[in-house]
């Protein structure tokens, strides 16, 4: 399992029709004493996410606005009766000889200047958008996923080094009661010790808390119930070794949310070409038959007549030019939101990459000098006042030392890789979400950290 590897790291969306068709299912929080991967917690957040949920279900809404814009306005049936005299009566006879005005009517509205094509056209530019949304949105969840994961993978780690402190106090305590017996210790250093010790216990506590707290962020970040108080967390963290892609401009607009903000524009031109159609009047065409019988009250009777109608409506008042005028302006919007999210995106690579390289060199300036320093001078204090050679104060001030350098290395080790993960959801591409989708999941160890653990 692995917080950042290759490629790998941010995992982007698949495709929209796959995205669409991933049943959501119920979402469970894993079993107390479980351990907690972060491709599993990947898994889990693609099925539960709330934000990925509504962005699939805008995909099938998208997919039955398609079936939508395909239909063609329905006939009219017109069924009446007309011409009644109450004084004269209708007359004798059986209902067909009645003497009243029966029509019947049909009328279908013909489409013109191609509307049923242009909204096909603008509701499939619309769910290619939705689609392209679901991949942005993958991968900003994702993303955002990741950053919690890790963080809450530091403070878990943070509880460990103060743990493994208190340890080291709980270890040493009888042999200082030992030496305070023969008079090798005075009473005030075994107090300063036993001081040391509160303070450490009451850190462990703090850092306690900010685990169970980033814990719980971490389960609304997946989307599921509960705030894995009970549950471990398996991180392995990034090399420093670790290469990472570039981004040149062509590849930027292939990020999934600048293309998705391409879809949009494109929906928004397609939605424009409908709106400037609607100036073009529809024409309604319409077919009657009519029955006015003669009788002997009625001797004006038609008897069977036949008509065709054809209606347009007049342009006087308006001709949609508002509707029009307001498709042009959502055009323009959209064109503005393309271009902040692409300069957005640029600027955003950029400064993520700055971010990395100082991210990058601070761990490895912790991990190669200053931890292994630390490491040394720990040990040969621990080793000098077993000896008697050392006082109190220089053993709790390299206890203190060691305990603060093992916090900044874990805390170094994971600004690391938070600013792999976000560097690399930054360079992500749309070709490289679909190739990820299949090893989404995909674990690749690296760097294993127990032995900065160790107690001394």
């Amino acid at each position: 399992m692995v917080l950042g590897a290759s490629a790998r790291f941010a995992t982007a969306a698949p495709p929209p029709a796959v995205v669409a068709q991933q049943p959501d299912g119920e979402c469970h929080a894993p079993t107390a004493g479980a351990t907690l991967t972060l491709s599993e917690a990947r898994s889990l957040a693609l099925r539960c996410n709330p934000d990925l949920i509504a962005a699939r279900r805008a995909v099938q809404a998208s997919e039955a606005d398609i079936q939508i814009a395909g239909q063609r306005p329905n006939p009219v049936l017109s069924l009446g009766v007309e011409n009644i005299n109450p004084h004269a009566g209708v007359g004798a006879g059986s209902w067909r000889n009645k003497t009243v005005d029966s029509t019947v009517r049909i009328d279908q509205v013909i489409e013109t200047a191609n509307k049923a094509g242009l909204r096909i056209k603008t509701a499939q530019a619309a769910n290619v958008a939705a689609g392209r949304q679901v991949r942005a949105a993958t991968v900003q969840q994702i993303a955002a996923l990741e950053q919690a994961f890790i963080e809450a993978a530091v403070s878990q780690q943070r509880v460990d080094v103060l743990t493994q402190t208190l340890t080291l106090y709980e270890r040493t305590e009888q042999a200082n009661k030992t030496r305070y017996k023969a008079g090798d210790l005075a009473r005030a250093d075994v107090t300063r010790l036993e001081l040391d010790a509160l303070r450490a216990r009451a850190d462990w506590r703090d850092a306690r808390a900010d685990h169970q707290r980033d814990l719980a962020e971490l389960a609304q970040r997946i989307g599921i119930p509960g705030t894995l108080q009970d549950v471990v967390l398996s991180p392995q963290w990034p090399g420093l070794a670790e290469s990472v892609p570039t981004l040149d401009e062509q590849a930027l607009q292939a990020r999934p949310d600048v293309a998705a903000a391409q879809a949009r524009l494109d929906a928004a031109a397609a939605a424009r070409e409908l709106a400037r159609a609607g100036r073009v009047p529809d024409v309604t065409v319409g077919a009657q038959a009519e029955r006015y019988p003669v009788s002997a009250t009625n001797q004006q009777g038609s008897g069977n007549s036949f008509g065709v109608f054809v209606s347009i409506p007049l342009y006087v008042r308006h001709s949609y030019g508002g509707e029009a005028q307001r498709a042009e302006v959502d055009y323009y919007a959209a064109l503005d939101e393309r271009n902040r999210v692409l300069l957005a995106a640029g600027n955003e690579v950029g400064r993520l990459r700055a971010a990395l390289d100082a991210a990058r060199e601070s761990l490895r300036q912790i991990d190669e000098a200053v931890l292994p320093a630390a490491e040394r001078v720990a040990a040969d204090a621990e080793f000098a006042f077993g000896k008697g050679a050392i006082g109190v104060l220089e053993l709790l001030d390299a206890r203190r030392a060691l305990r603060q350098t093992r916090l900044d290395a874990a805390q170094a080790r994971g600004d690391y890789a938070k600013a792999l993960s976000a560097y690399l959801a930054a360079t992500r591409t749309e070709d490289a979400a679909v190739s990820d989708a299949a090893t989404r999941s995909a674990d690749l160890p690296l760097q294993d950290v127990t032995p900065y653990l160790s107690v001394h």
